[in-house]
Parts: C-alpha cells; sequence; structure tokens
C-alpha cells in the first residue's frame, strides 16, 4: 500500500510536470498567436489606413480641379467635414438688381475680411431650384490674367450648358468676377444666386444666396 501510495505520488508528480510543461506549451502558443494576430492586424490596419488615405488624396485632387456633378442639387462640398453655420464670410456681389431677357450680369465673389478661399461653385436658380441661364468664360471685359484658369464652367442636369461655374485648382484665390447671362425668355419675376464658398478642405459655407434679381415685365410675360 505504501509501495502503491509511493508510486502514486510519483506518477502524481510526473503527470504534474507534463501538464506544466503542456500549459507552457499552450501559453507560449497562444503569447505567439496573439503577437502573431496582433502583427496581422497592425498590417491590416495599416494597409485599410493607406487605402482610406489614397482614396482621400484621390478624392481632394479630384475635387480641387472643381465641384462634381454630383453636387449639382445641394451645393454640398464632398469633404467628410460639416459645413460651417457661422456667418459666412464671403459674399456674392451683383452690378445690377434687375434685368431683361438675354441681358447679362456681372459677379464678384470676394470676402469681406480679404481673406481668400480655394473652392466654390455658383448657379443662379428658379423657383424650382433648378439652374437657369449660362456663365461666360471669362469676364466681358477682358481676360485679366488674374482670373484666367482659376474656374471652369460645368453643365448641371435639368439646365442649359454652362449653367454652373467652379472653381479649377486649388489655388488661393482673393476673388472671382464671372459674367452670366440670362435665357432671352424668362418666365419669373424674380431669381437668385445660390453659391458654395469653400476656404479650405474643412471649413466652408453651403447654399449661401445673393440678393434678388427682379425680372422685368417685358421679359417674362413675352412667353404669354
Amino acid at each position: 500500500m505504501l509501495y502503491w501510495t509511493k508510486v502514486s505520488s510519483t506518477t502524481a508528480t510526473v503527470f504534474n510536470l507534463i501538464s506544466c510543461a503542456q500549459l507552457i506549451h499552450l501559453t507560449r502558443n497562444s503569447i505567439f498567436s496573439t503577437n502573431r494576430m496582433m502583427v496581422v492586424n497592425a498590417k491590416l490596419g495599416l494597409l485599410l489606413v493607406s487605402v482610406a488615405a489614397f482614396g482621400y488624396l484621390q478624392t481632394a485632387l479630384a475635387y480641387s480641379e472643381g465641384a462634381p456633378l454630383e453636387v449639382c442639387s445641394d451645393l454640398m462640398p464632398q469633404h467628410g467635414a460639416p459645413a460651417q453655420t457661422i456667418d459666412s464670410p464671403y459674399t456674392l456681389t451683383l452690378n445690377r438688381k434687375s434685368l431683361k431677357g438675354g441681358e447679362s450680369i456681372t459677379l464678384t465673389l470676394a470676402s469681406k475680411d480679404f481673406s481668400k478661399f480655394k473652392g466654390f461653385i455658383i448657379q443662379a436658380r428658379d423657383s424650382n431650384e433648378k439652374p437657369i441661364g449660362s456663365f461666360s468664360p471669362l469676364p466681358a471685359s477682358k481676360n485679366n490674367p488674374e482670373f484666367k484658369g482659376k474656374w471652369k464652367l460645368i453643365s448641371c442636369p435639368d439646365g442649359p450648358s454652362n449653367n454652373t461655374a467652379t472653381h479649377a485648382n486649388a489655388v488661393e484665390k482673393s476673388r472671382v468676377v464671372l459674367t452670366w447671362t440670362a435665357p432671352k425668355t424668362l418666365d419669373l419675376q424674380s431669381f437668385k444666386f445660390k453659391y458654395t464658398v469653400a476656404k479650405n478642405g474643412g471649413e466652408y459655407w453651403v447654399g449661401k444666396e445673393s440678393e434678388n434679381v427682379s425680372v422685368t415685365q417685358s421679359s417674362w410675360t413675352k412667353k404669354n
């Protein structure tokens, strides 16, 4: 009985040693697996960040060349940051407050405090929020080098060609001067220009409105 007890104690010790060895082995494997998983996760995370950064860079580069057609309706830059809710430092000034069909207006987009901006999009809209009229590529007066190459014209849906003006690059601008021409027949009494201005990728003011432009009676009754 004592012999059995002795043998049992020895056997138990051996089993304990084996169990400890197995535990150590399992622990080492677990640590190795955990470390390996951490390395894999870190690499995967880095890859995802790289892909996201590349995507953001591509998007930023694309939008630095002008607003895409996807923003024609809401004029909302797809930069990811929320629009500013404080008063905009930028204004759109018109050289006239009324016109007839076929006449032109000169618009000046600039800041109140001389701060610069990188991006913008401008449209004239009717009462149904559809773009009307067309912009000219350059100021009607002269091909001023201050403005040349800083904006381009796009044709948003549900409107005539060149109905929207937007930036052509991300160069900082002090102001832009645009010429807009009304359609020959304006079947409305008044309209406004709507615009968005981006100081940079994270600061922008969306859907601001110009002062009201009246359409003379002879212009909007001609269609009747």
